[in-house]
């Protein structure tokens, strides 16, 4: 079974994923930081959102950049982020996500 499949997460109406600089951490095994840097470089795809203060990028383009750059994508990371994401809201539901 994919990873990718059993995981919630901020969607499209079609369905793409979604993910901010937050998201892509765990992902790609950097700070967020290091995520914002690499947004500069060519080889790191485009956000599809820039917002004033953030950028999302859909999960495919992620992928797309991985298989090509040779960059492995840690899923495991990625869902326990989304996992301590889910527990952080049950714990408070103040806390706002979009998942």
């Amino acid at each position: 079974m994919d990873t990718m499949d059993t995981m919630d997460t901020m969607e499209t109406g079609d369905g793409r994923r979604m993910l901010g600089a937050g998201d892509l951490s765990p992902l790609l095994g950097v700070s967020r930081q290091r995520v914002k840097e690499f947004a500069d470089e060519v080889w790191f795809p485009a956000p599809t959102v820039q917002l004033s203060r953030s950028s999302v990028w859909k999960m495919g383009d992620i992928q797309q950049m991985a298989s090509q750059t040779g960059r492995t994508l840690d899923y495991p990371a990625y869902a326990a982020h989304l996992a301590a994401m889910r527990e952080r809201q049950r714990a408070n539901p103040e806390f706002r996500r979009f998942f």
